[in-house]
């Protein structure tokens, strides 16, 4: 039997299902159909802020939540089947017919993540896990240098560190000629851009056993892996596989895998979290502290991150937020300090002079179609605090509640970003579906870590 705290999971989902067809669409750029998806995600994710957040009665709804889970599922394979999983494959008739075999295999387990016996999900989903694993490693074989300058950015400062040189005072080639509208004002000059890695050292640190082994991008493909396995496994609930699942089948996830973004470590540590928050709470604090540090839009996921800090006990509360934070120190501070003025540039005052961009999939580019101007950015604030606030508010103080938080905070800052493209929406997918796979029938209050 579910609670009606479950309708909220069918929301979530839907709105997972959704987003990733929004990005599917034009490859997470803004054009009217992936507009309309992108409002009817919006729309079935503040359905869920509708939710009772603790429901006092039980009704019979399980068959309809997996029944609207497995229409998501197969609205998204659909995609899968029908449109490129790159854009920068090697012409290779033979391997792509081989993985399309793959994913209809990838679909049969799908299937059998329905059976009622845990054991048997639990195999279907480890095959699901190794199909979806070889797929990955097809697309990183096939698609070995994409050209994208993020892929430039971590392969050179993997290098860089490995050779004892700061990533954060290199410079990268610019890709796309000194005139691209990619960057900010003076961010080029004679073929390089005057910026290091923009990204936070823990995204580095996590990217190197890829690298070492001959591309970094492995390192993202055991992200997402492990990411899947964590929500399959982070409740008992046979939504949590189905959760699982819809996120290793979202349409562009194979296309983001190819350009080498770095969300899949966002995802890894928020799958991380939500399942320690479950199954191992002493290592909550650590996990949800590196999660906090892993990218810089995360800080819109601190107020979010209290839904899990335990109260009632200043002491246990102080004890957690300490180790907390000095977790995400530990990891941010040894390569932040060895240059302050260039980590600080390269991190935040980057981001900052980057241009708007028309092409976003964000309700700014979309004002600003017929208009001389685009709104400012810090416009993005308000809506995203009357989203942090709404979901304090009507969410639970669980674990699936933390994951919706996320994901709805994230998604209205992204939404209504001057950058929004397949990759932030990635991370806002990862979370709808941890959030799926981490609601239970009877969900547990947050207490004592």
């Amino acid at each position: 039997m579910a609670t009606p705290t479950s309708i909220r999971g069918v929301f979530l989902g839907a709105s997972a299902a959704a987003l990733g067809v929004a990005i599917q669409v034009a490859n997470g750029t803004l054009s009217e159909e992936s507009f309309t998806y992108l409002n009817v995600a919006a729309g079935f994710g503040f359905a869920a802020l509708a939710c009772p957040r603790y429901p006092a009665q039980r009704l019979p709804l399980e068959t309809w939540i997996t029944g609207v889970l497995c229409a998501a599922l197969a609205w998204q394979v659909g995609y899968l089947f029908v449109a490129p999983p790159g854009i920068y494959l090697h012409p290779d008739v033979a391997g792509l017919r081989l993985f399309l075999r793959g994913l209809g295999a990838a679909v049969v387990l799908s299937g059998g993540l329905l059976q009622p016996s845990r054991c048997g999900r639990g195999a279907f989903m480890a095959g699901l896990l190794a199909i979806h694993l070889l797929l990955g490693m097809w697309i990183l074989r096939t698609s070995r240098e994409p050209h994208i300058d993020v892929y430039y950015f971590q392969r050179d400062s993997c290098n860089a560190i490995l050779h004892g040189t700061n990533p954060y005072a290199i410079t990268f080639p610019n890709i796309y000629g000194d005139a691209t509208p990619f960057y900010g004002p003076d961010a080029t000059w004679h073929g390089r851009l005057k910026f290091g890695l923009i990204y936070p050292p823990l995204s580095l640190f996590l990217a190197l056993p890829g690298y070492l082994v001959g591309d970094y991008r492995y390192s993202q493909l055991f992200a997402v892996e492990a990411a899947a396995a964590l929500m399959a496994w982070s409740s008992r609930e046979r939504t949590a596989p189905l959760g699982a699942a819809l996120f290793l089948l979202t349409p562009r996830a194979f296309f983001v895998l190819e350009q080498g973004w770095t969300e899949p470590f966002a995802v890894l540590l928020l799958a991380a979290t939500v399942f320690c928050a479950h199954r191992a709470r002493p290592a909550l604090p650590y996990v949800l502290g590196l999660l906090l540090c892993v990218k810089q839009y995360l800080i819109f996921a601190y107020v979010p991150a209290l839904f899990l800090v335990p109260n009632g006990d200043w002491r246990k509360t102080s004890t957690f937020v300490l180790k907390t934070f000095a977790t995400a120190l530990v990891v941010t501070l040894p390569l932040a300090l060895w240059n302050i003025r260039a980590f600080f540039d390269d991190l935040v005052m980057m981001q900052l002079h980057q241009p708007f961009r028309s092409d976003a999939l964000s309700y700014l580019a979309w004002f600003a179609r017929d208009r001389p101007a685009p709104l400012p950015s810090w416009v993005a604030l308000i809506p995203t605090l009357l989203a942090t606030i709404l979901a304090w508010w009507r969410l639970p103080r669980t674990p699936s509640g933390f994951a919706a938080a996320v994901a709805i905070v994230m998604f209205t800052f992204i939404a209504f970003n001057k950058q929004a493209f397949a990759n932030y929406y990635y991370f806002v997918i990862g979370a709808l579906c941890c959030a799926v796979a981490a609601e239970q029938s009877h969900p547990p209050r947050v207490r004592s870590a």
